[in-house]
Parts: structure tokens; sequence; C-alpha cells
């Protein structure tokens, strides 16, 4: 915190004000360094989650991502405060952003009625993550990843 204060040329006093701790620091730079996609109010729900999937795919293509992952997964697993920050500023508001949507498309009648908005969300965030950043020993993603996994999501969700 020393080192930040310094170099914004502010008291580290100045620093706390806004962050109470270094992990709040750090996992907000890095949540401004690559902001989700979140959905939108389109009308259209298959061309929504499809602009959602395209989103990761670009966070997950930058370069500088790449280069910091090994070490902010680190330090998710050695660090609880950090972990807790993370989750709390990074992954629920990410995730609850795509339930809400998936939820209120279910109520419309958009989807079968016996889907679970969650799952769905798990099957829309996680398999970007692991091909898109963990592709060793893996097929080449395709240039139409997002459109075929959306595919293979829709068919079993839709009403």
């Amino acid at each position: 915190m020393d080192a930040i204060a310094s170099r914004a040329g502010v008291g580290k006093n100045t620093i706390y004000r806004r962050w109470s701790s270094k992990e709040e620091l750090i996992v907000d730079a890095l949540r401004d360094l690559a902001p989700e996609p979140t959905p939108t109010a389109q009308s259209d729900l298959r061309a929504l989650l499809l602009d959602y999937l395209h989103g990761q795919e670009r966070e997950f293509a930058d370069p500088r991502i790449g280069k910091l992952l090994p070490g902010l997964l680190g330090e998710l697993q050695t660090n609880p405060e950090f972990a807790l920050v993370w989750v709390d500023r990074v992954v629920r508001p990410r995730r609850r952003a795509i339930v809400d949507v998936l939820s209120k498309a279910l109520e419309r009648g958009e989807l079968r009625k016996d889907v679970d908005p969650d799952v769905i969300a798990d099957l829309l965030l996680g398999p970007p993550f692991l091909r898109l950043l963990f592709p060793l020993g893996l097929p080449p993603v395709p240039k139409r990843y997002s459109e075929e996994l959306l595919e293979t999501i829709w068919r079993g969700i839709a009403p």
C-alpha cells in the first residue's frame, strides 16, 4: 500500500479511504482491467446470450488476462481474504446478472419450464473459461465456438 500511495502521489490514508485492504484494491484493479460483459435489455434472449458469450471471448482473449491468470489463481487458493473479496466483487455480481436475465426469461415463457437458471448460467460461464483460458491438450477452439456452444445449450432450454 505504501508503494501504491507513493506512486499515486497521495498519502496511504487516502488509499485506505477507498479500499480497506490491499485485497480490495487489487480485486478492483483486476475487475476494471477486463470488465465482464453485462447482459443488456435486448428483447431477443438468444441474441443477448450470444452477445454475452462473445464478450467472454473478448475478455479471455486479452493477453493481459493470460499473463495475470496464473498469479490470480494461485492467490485465490492461498489467500482466503482475497478469495472472499474476489467472489463478492467479481464472481457473484457477474453470475447474478446472467441468472437474473435467465430467471426473467423463464417467467416470460422464453425457456422450458423445467430448466434451472443457475444450471444454465454454469453452462454459459464454465465452458468458455475452460476452453479459452486453459486450452492445453484440447482441440483448437473453433471460430464459431460461442455460436456452437449456445446452439447446443439452446436445444436443451428452448420452450
